[in-house]
């Protein structure tokens, strides 16, 4: 495919294959501009579940402009495979990080904040990730965190009512008793495939916030949180609750809890 032109992206080389498809860095020919574009595996063209995914994907991040979100510039369809052009990230993927070994403390509440920053922004207008994973977490060489594939999201109408200049997104249906996400992040209610929220993704960030901090993914129900440095100690634990209830209610009230144990270590 290098060489090719899908829409308006002339494809230079491929950085990344996977179960779904390929990846290409390409070039913008109108604006000059390189981008990552996503295209579907040939093999999965006529599978409901993919399609579906890369739906998603395109429909929820479309509604959404924020730093710490990979920006989609464009979804389509070429020679009847589903695309997605996207911001072309320079970095490494969290998981990649992990593999060198756990990340300090200072540095995992940065990152943590940067995600609870793009989940904030994610929730306010109904779109829960579901996905929240190292994987799925950019660190971009300029150290900023980007919260990648929304395949997965649920879009669900707000909580509260949004202003007139508010994006919109495409609402996606879930089939009852369907598991989607990945079990070692995965909420409880999410496991049980229970009607589910934002707090599910709050509880995935605080799996993935110990792991970062101590090398290891939590077991289910073994939550020894005494790893942890006791600044972080009490969010994961608040984070982990087994019920959403006893958990943040909402991602920017993790946010300022974790912007208070930044100031607090720097003082320290």
């Amino acid at each position: 495919m290098i060489g090719l032109t899908i829409s308006k992206y002339r494809i230079l080389e491929e950085i990344g294959r996977g179960a779904m498809g390929i990846v290409f860095k390409a070039q913008d020919t109108y604006l000059g501009r390189f981008a990552a574009v996503k295209v579907l595996a040939e093999k999965l063209v006529d599978n409901p579940e993919m399609l579906s995914r890369f739906e998603r994907e395109g429909g929820a991040v479309s509604a959404l402009n924020h730093a710490n979100i990979c920006t989609i510039f464009e979804s389509g369809n070429w020679r009847g495979r589903p695309f997605l052009a996207m911001e072309l990230l320079t970095g490494q993927a969290l998981d990649a990080r992990l593999a060198a070994g756990s990340v300090p403390p200072a540095q995992a509440i940065e990152i943590a904040i940067g995600v609870a920053n793009a989940l904030e922004a994610a929730h306010a207008i109904g779109v829960v990730h579901r996905d929240i994973k190292p994987a799925n977490l950019f660190l971009t060489t300029a150290g900023r965190v980007k919260v990648l594939d929304f395949g997965l999201a649920k879009v669900r109408v707000p909580s509260t009512p949004l202003g007139d200049d508010a994006p919109t997104a495409v609402r996606f249906a879930t089939l009852p008793g369907t598991i989607l996400g990945t079990p070692a992040y995965m909420s409880p209610e999410q496991l049980c495939c229970e009607p589910l929220d934002g707090r599910a993704d709050l509880y995935s960030l605080g799996v993935v916030i110990c792991e970062l901090v101590t090398g290891k993914v939590p077991l289910l129900g073994a939550k020894d949180f005494e790893a942890l440095p006791a600044e972080l100690r009490g969010i994961v634990r608040k984070l982990m609750a087994s019920e959403p209830a006893q958990r943040y209610q909402s991602a920017r009230e993790l946010r300022e809890a974790l912007q208070s144990c930044a100031a607090l270590s720097e003082k320290g």
